[in-house]
Order: C-alpha cells, then structure tokens, then sequence
C-alpha cells in the first residue's frame, strides 16, 4: 500500500516541473487515432457480411490490431509531443507490451460494433472494458517512461481520467448506433463514427496526462528537449502504424475477396444448377417456353426443344441470327388478322390459333405472354408459352355437339310430353266427362258404384300424369310459381278433408295441429303448398296400416311455416333414407306392387320445396313411423273473398261456340252446356269457328289449340284482326286445350284469348273461368233437382256419392254423424256460456271437418265461422253462429231420413237382415273368388245391401274391394269369417 500511496504523493505545484504539448504532434496523433478508427469500423462492416465464422473472426482480429496500433500510436506521439524540461526515454519491453491492453480494448470494441443491435447492459459493460483497456494501455505506457524526474499522480485528475475513458468508451461506442436513425450514407456514417472515437481516444490520452506531476530532485538543472528527435521518432511510428494499418486492409481485402470468389462460383454452381433446372422443367412441360421479338415475324431470341413437338420443326429453324422461317408463316390465314394486331401486345395477352405443322395437319395453339418493356415504354420483346390444345378443341367440339344433341332431345322430350299429354287427355276427357255426367243420372247402385270406379280410376291416371309432367317441367325450370294471397286454415282444412275418408276406411286417426301463433292469411303459392301437402299426408296414410296420421304446424320464424306430416307406418330402411327424395323411389323395391304408386310424390314435394325456397328433411325409423318436414318462408297476406272452384256456378243461358276436332270432346261439351241451359253451336276446327264468328253472335267461344286445318291460336289472331276491322268489340275467347303447359298459356294469351281451361274438362272449373272471363257474378247451381224435397238442398250430393260410393253407405255416414256431434253442440253452447273459447273453438274445427267430408257445405262453412269467432273471442258473433247451427240442425236430421226412405225406393227396396248362417254362407264363394283376385258380382251386391251387426266389417271390405285392394280385402273377410263364428258383433 505504501508504494501505491507514493504515485500520489506529491509537493506543492511551485515545486513542480510543469511541460509543453507540440501542437503539430497533437494533430498527428489525433489524425492517427481517427484513420486506425475509419480503417477499423470499415473492415467491422465487411465482417459483419461474411457468413463463415472463423473468417468473420478473423476479420474482427485484424481489425482489432489494426485499431489497437493506432491507439498506442497516438498514444506514443502524444507522449513525444509533450515536451519536458529533460531528457526522456522509454523501456522497450513495457512500451511495447502496453499495446496489449489496447488491443484488447479494440476487440471488445469492434465487437460490440458488429451487433445488429446493442442493449444497454451491453454498451455499459463494453464501455467500462474499452475504457479501462485504454487507461490501462496509457498509464502502462506513462510508467516505461526513463527520466531524472519523479512521475506523480494527482488522485482526483487520475480518478477523472479513469470515468473520462470509461464515459467516452460509451459514447465512441453509441455513437455508431445512434447514427443509424439519421439515415446516412455509409461513408458519412464512417466518417462521423471515426472522428467521434478518434476524438474520444485522444481525450483520454490528454486527460490522463493532466492528471501527471513531475517532481524534480534536489539539484536538478533543467536541459532543452531535442524536438526534432521527437519529430523523428512521431513520424516513424506514424509510418509503421500506416504500414501496419494498410498491411492488415490488405490482408482483409484479400479475405474479402477470397470470400466474394468463393460466393461468385456458388452463385455460379447455383445459376447453372437453377438453369438445367430450368431447362429440364420447360423441356418437360406439355408446350414450348419462347422469347421474341416485337415484330411482324416474331424472330425467336429463344424457344425451347418443345416447340419440335408443336409444329414438327427444331427450333434452330426459328432461331436468329438466321432463321429459316418464322413463326408467323405457320398461321392458319384465318387466324393471322388476330394474330397480327400489335396493340394486343401492350401488356398481357393470351390467344388462341391454328398453325400448320409438319405433317400437314392443323393444330390448335393456345399462347400466353407478356410483353417486357424498357425504362422509356418501349418493348424490348416477348416472352410467353406456346401449348397444344388440339384435344381441348376437340372435346369442347364434341361438348358442343353433346350440348346440341341433349337440347335437341329436351326439345323432343317436351314435344312428346306434349303431345303425350294432349292424346292422352283427349280420351280421358271423354272417360271422365260422361262418367261425370252419368254419376248425375239416376243409376241402380251397382251400375253407379262401378261408374264411381271408373271416374276415380281415370282421376287417379290424370293424376299420375299431372305428376310426370311436373316432374319433367321441374327437371327442365320451367315451372313457374303463381303467387297469391290465401288462408292457411282453410287450405289445410281442404287437404285434411280431402283424405280424411281414406284415412277412414283404413281405420287412422287423421288429426291437424295448427300453431294458435301463426296467422290466418300468407301471400306464397298455394297451388304447390296444397300439392306437397297432398302428396306427403296421401303417402302417409298410403304406408299406415294402423295407428295415427299427424299434420303440424308451425310459425318457426316471423316469416316462416314448418309443416310436419308424422306416421305410425311401416317405416324407411336406414339404406333407402337417403334416397327416398329420388325420382321413382319407393322404402322397398316391393311398395309398388303392394301399395301402389310411382315414387314422384317425395321427388316432386322436394323440387317444389326447394322452388319455393325452403327444405325438407324426413326422419324414419324401420316399423315404427316417419316424420317428413318442409319449412317454406310465407308472408303475411291479406284476407280476400274466397272462390269455390270445386263448385260449377250457375251462369245465365250464353250463346257458346265450342271448337274441337274430337267429336268425344265436342258431344260432351255439348251435353254439359245445354244440360245448364246454355245455347251451344259446335265446330270441328279453327276456319269453321272464324267463319261462325262472322256470321252469328256469340257470348263466349271454347277454342281448341290444335286442331287441323286451322289451329285455335291462328283462329284467334283472325277474329281479333276481324273485330278491329269491323271495330267490334273483343269477343271473349277460352283456351281449351289438353295441354297443361306454360308455354301454351303463354302463347295462348299472346294470341288474344283471355281464358284458359284443360282437359279433360271439369265443368265446376270451366264454368268459374267463364264466370271470370265475363265478369258474371254467378252463385253456385242447385245441388239436386228441384223436384226433389228442400231439405236435401242442404246437401251436395254430387260430392257425396263422389266420396261414399252410395246413398245407402252415406246416409249411413249422415246418421251416425247427426247422433254423435249432437251432444258437441250442448257443449259448446255452455264453452260458449263460460267463454270457454280454446275449447269452442275445437268442437268447432272437428264439426268443420267431419261435415266437410259429410258434403254438409253449409254446416262446414258455419262452423268455419264459429270457429274464426272463437279464436277471436267475438262473444256475440259466436253466439249467433252456434244459433243458427242448432236451428239448422233439425233440417240435417229431416234429410238424412229423406235420404233412408230414398235409398230403400231403389233397386233393393227394402234393406235385407240376415242372419250369421246366411251371410256365412254369402262369403264362402268371395273368399275363394278374392283369392284368385276376381269379384264375385253376385255376392257383392247382396252385401251392399246388407243392414246388422256387421255392418262396419262389410263396409271396410266393400271399400278395399272397390279399391282393388285384394290383400286388405281378404284380411278383413277373414276378420269378419272370424267373428261370425265365434258370435262377435
């Protein structure tokens, strides 16, 4: 410790031998010190680009000896600047080894320069170690000093030298950093980082030499300095630290250039690699990869081998700088015009031609290019690909021919439809015309019961024939929707009554489920709503053999009805579940012949969902039942007057021309007409009905659309061109035609006609179109002749027989009706009484539907109206509803006994009781005749006319027999074989 506190000891300063500074050595060490900075931070940059470690290492090391020269350079000229009243020598062997520290500090330096980035920690630590690297390289260099004076230190000047080397270490090192924000050149950048650690370099030099107290002897004479020595000695180590400097830049560039000859050849490794690459790529791919020029005869700069393939040529005969031909020349002359706009070339092009190839044939070739420009918008030439579409062209050829063909065959597909659909509805017009009219005929039962058969079995082809047409019109978007506003209850009330007697004679319960939150009135189409429903509730029962049918329904949405259909039938396999919305698809390859039907129902109710822009699912499961749902978006509609179209109107007497080349159709119009009253003149084609026009006075005319000679729609253009010439009035034209296509209506309208009717002819139908085309406000006609009592005008008896079969087995129906739902009506008077309305409105909407199927259209439609009151809580309008139900209600009972004596003054004038031996003995010859599927006429006859115990198994065996259900025929002649014997009612 003694020999440390003697560096600091020291007398007072006019003891002191104070020194001088050289100011041209001054300048040279700090030149020296900012040239080794410049020289270092150059080759930390270059360092900082060589991938390979050791090199980059190396790098840094030459830099670090080239900085740490430079810093005990200055240091050693600093010190010959200094000029003191003395001689001054220095110690080789620790001058010399003071370089080492400084070295050190150098590397630590350049190395924290290398970094991308610097953290605090990181410079403060670096700082500390640059700056005590340096100290340690002066005050070593200060202690080789050989003198006759006495070295000293002032403690607080040495203590501030150490924390100046430490802070400008710091900023040296920041500074290169802290630049980077100003976006500098890089030279600027070195240049600034240079003078800044030369600057700080030098401060620590001089600020560690003010800190130095020279303490003469006793006796000591001060001695001139020999400046030109110093000036001697300053100059040498300038020169070998130059040397020294400029060595290690040229042993760095030569790294350098090692490193960027090692980069050139794997670049050029990689370029040739990357170019057989290349080449091997655009040889393989199906076309030819070229660069051309921007002229008329696109000189080829290159093309690869493909294009031999392409045209049968090599491409050497493309090629410049002499071309045997060009590529232009091979262009089919039909194509060139294309081929040669040069403004097609501006930017991305793509074309499509034909060449001529070697062999002579013509190939076609699709080109895709870019047009590469120069700096001023010039374009230098073209680089594109060449590739055979030959095949391409031909299948897309073949497509538009296969195109051609299936239009060709939709068109002949929908002719035949057409056609198919007019020759078939022409007979059928015929078949169910008559039988229409002779079911209005007073007819012995049997002749009437087959008579229903015929008419029902001619409605089920119409049907099935409606069905395909749907199918094909759907398959092809033809079909259109029409919309309008209708009531929802009363829509479902018709489909519900319309099979709810086959749910009947199959013994299911057929209930609705209406959602109390879904409005009265929708505005879709419900036309196709009443179809899908329909054909799902017409499955349901069809696939039920016991147990119940549900239709639900459901507001799921404010916009939007779920309609549910459930079953407790047979099933669907999981195999066929995915495929029972496919055309002609049944649950079972046997369905068809054990219950009928050709699998359109769920293939039509899907396509017409999906038009109306809603879904349909099914869930079923095997033996226990199914679910079918849609859900169709409705909006609210508005109430409107409704029309019964199922109902023929009595219009006043007309004058009608009806006009058809089929003398069936012709007869029957005919006989319909003047059986209402109507004054009817008939022709057989469309030149008759223009010449009958000019001469005769017409109210309506019942046009045919084709006939021979002159079809419905030219005959219409000429009494519409007539009546312009003669400035008459338009004379109201129907359409009728067995067509039920939209293009026929269409055309139909465009050529004047304001009506449309099909065939066969429905007269309820026709005669509300004439009623719409006339403007007549017409009520419907009698049910029964006025001849017969009053009381039986409360019953349509046309619609009866049509759903009965006979007057017997509906007045049967009639009577257990009018005893049951009499105590319904005490019920609801006191519901009504206790305003009781949920449940008044139920006994109304059951009345509502059994009376429907009743063919009790004035009790259905006031119960209709008691129910809507109920709903809407309307006390006294209920009330005088359900009055005037039970005043009516006496007269239903007076017709249904009308009707029993009516039945018994038939063919069977009074109905026969047997007993058990008797009709024992009656189905014996059935039970064989239903075995080999024949009736026995005889026997069956008797049993229509049978009244007893059995009567409920007699008439379900009647139904299945007239239903030509042979299977359920036998079952329940064998049940009621079973209850004869064993004494069962």
């Amino acid at each position: 410790m003694d020999w440390l506190r003697q560096w600091f000891e020291h007398p007072a300063d006019p003891l002191l031998l104070a020194g001088s500074y050289d100011p041209s050595l001054v300048l040279l060490s700090f030149l020296i010190a900012v040239f080794s900075s410049a020289i270092a931070i150059h080759i930390t940059a270059q360092a900082i680009s060589v991938k390979k470690k050791n090199l980059r290492l190396l790098m840094l090391g030459s830099g670090s000896i080239a900085l740490g020269g430079g810093v005990w350079s200055m240091h050693f000229i600093g010190m010959l600047a200094f000029a003191l009243c003395t001689g001054v020598s220095y110690q080789p062997g620790l001058t010399f080894l003071s370089m080492i520290p400084s070295i050190a500090a150098s590397w630590v330096a350049l190395d924290l320069i290398s970094k991308k980035q610097l953290r605090s920690l990181q410079l403060l630590s670096g700082g500390v170690l640059v700056g005590a690297g340096i100290g340690t390289m002066h005050y070593m260099g200060m202690a080789a000093m050989q003198m006759s004076v006495a070295l000293r230190y002032d403690l607080p000047m040495f203590l501030l030298s150490i924390l100046v080397a430490v802070v400008l270490a710091i900023i040296a090192l920041w500074v290169r950093f802290g630049l980077r924000r100003f976006n500098l050149a890089p030279h600027w950048l070195t240049l600034l980082s240079s003078v800044v650690m030369g600057a700080a370099i030098s401060g620590m030099h001089y600020t560690g030499m003010a800190a130095a107290r020279f303490v003469p002897p006793p006796g000591f004479t001060a001695m001139s300095d020999n400046n030109d020595i110093s000036w001697q000695l300053s100059l040498a180590v300038a020169f070998i630290t130059l040397m020294i400097t400029g060595l290690v830049v040229a042993v760095n560039l030569l790294f350098k250039y090692r490193e960027l000859n090692q980069q050139v050849k794997a670049k050029e490794i990689l370029a040739r690699d990357n170019e057989e690459k290349y080449r091997s790529l655009i040889s393989n791919i199906p076309g030819a990869a070229y660069r051309c020029l921007h002229n008329d005869n696109w000189d080829m700069l290159f093309i690869s081998d493909a294009v031999e393939l392409l045209s049968g040529y090599p491409p050497s005969d493309f090629m410049l700088p002499s071309p045997q031909r060009s590529w232009s020349d091979l262009v089919h002359p039909a194509d060139k015009a294309t081929t040669t706009q040069l403004d097609l070339y501006q930017g991305s092009f793509t074309l499509e031609y034909r060449i001529r190839h070697h062999d002579g044939s013509w190939r076609w070739i699709l080109e895709h290019g870019e047009a590469i420009k120069s700096d001023n918008g010039d374009i230098i030439w073209l680089d594109g690909f060449l590739m055979d579409i030959t095949t391409r062209k031909q299948m897309e050829q073949e497509l538009v021919l296969a195109k051609d063909t299936a239009e060709q065959a939709a068109e002949a597909r929908a002719a035949f439809l057409a056609n198919m659909s007019h020759e078939i509805r022409t007979p059928m017009n015929a078949i169910i015309g008559f039988s229409d009219l002779m079911l209005s005929d007073d007819l012995p039962p049997q002749q009437h019961k087959h008579l229903q058969t015929i008419h029902s079995a001619a409605r089920s082809l119409l049907h099935l024939l409606n069905d395909i047409l749907d199918s094909a019109k759907l398959e092809k978007g033809k079909l259109e929707l029409e919309y309008t506003d209708f009531s929802l209850p009363a829509l479902l009330d018709t489909v519900v009554s319309t099979l709810w007697l086959q749910a009947r004679k199959k013994q299911l319960q057929l209930t609705l489920e209406l959602d109390p939150a879904a409005g009265e009135f929708y505005y879709g189409a419900p036309d196709r709503l009443r179809q899908v429903l329909t054909n799902l509730l017409g499955n349901a029962i069809k696939f039920t053999e016991q147990g119940s049918v549900r239709v639900k329904v459901q507001l799921s949405a404010p916009s939007e009805l779920t309609f549910s259909i459930v079953d407790t039938g047979i099933g669907i396999s999981p195999q066929r579940l995915p495929y029972i919305f496919d055309a002609f698809t049944q649950a079972d390859a046997s369905m068809s012949r054990r219950f009928g039907g050709t699998g359109l129902g769920t293939t039509i109710s899907k396509q017409l969902v999906e038009l109306m822009g809603g879904q349909i699912s099914v869930q079923s499961t095997e033996d226990v039942g199914s679910c079918f749902s849609f859900t169709v978006p409705l909006q609210p509609g508005v109430a409107l007057v409704q029309h019964n179209t199922d109902q023929a109107l009595a219009l006043p007497a007309l004058s009608v021309l009806i006009t058809d080349d089929i003398a069936q159709n012709l007869e029957l119009l005919q006989l319909m007409l003047e059986r209402a009253g109507h004054t009817v003149v008939a022709v057989a084609d469309g030149e008759q009905a223009v010449a009958a026009v000019q001469q005769q006075h017409f109210d309506v005319v019942l046009m045919d659309i084709q006939m021979p000679v002159m079809d419905g729609l030219e005959a219409c253009r000429l009494i519409r061109q007539w009546e312009q010439a003669q400035q008459r009035k338009p004379l109201p034209v129907i359409a009728l035609t067995a067509s039920v296509l939209d293009e026929d209506k269409v055309a139909a309208k465009e050529a004047g006609m304001q009506g449309f009717a099909s065939k066969p002819v429905d007269f309820a139908v026709l005669t509300n179109e004439i009623a719409r085309v006339l403007q007549l406000n017409a009520g419907p006609t009698a049910i029964v002749a006025a001849a017969e009592p009053a009381v039986l005008q409360l019953l349509n008896m046309t619609k009866a027989l049509q759903l009965w079969g006979s007057v017997a087995h509906y007045q049967q129906q009639l009577e257990q009706f009018l005893q049951q739902q009499q105590p319904m009506l005490t019920k609801a008077a006191e519901y009504l009484q206790a305003q009781r309305f949920d449940e008044l409105q139920k006994v109304a909407h059951a009345i509502k539907g059994v009376s429907g199927n009743l063919a009790l259209e004035q009790l259905s439609k006031l119960c209709g109206e008691l129910e809507q009151a109920a709903r809407q809580q309307q006390h006294q309008r209920a009330d005088k509803t359900l009055q005037q139900i039970m005043q009516n209600w006496p007269q239903y009972q007076a017709a249904c006994q009308q009707l029993q004596q009516q039945a018994g003054n038939g063919a069977a004038k009074t109905l026969q009781q047997f007993d058990d031996n008797a009709l024992a003995a009656l189905l014996t010859p059935l039970h064989l005749a239903l075995q080999r599927h024949e009736l026995d006429d005889n026997v069956l006859k008797q049993l229509e006319i049978y009244s007893g115990k059995h009567e409920t198994l007699i008439l379900s065996l009647l139904d299945a027999v007239n239903d030509f259900d042979f299977a359920h025929a036998l079952a329940v002649l064998e049940q009621l074989q079973q209850h004869i014997n064993t004494g069962q009612h």
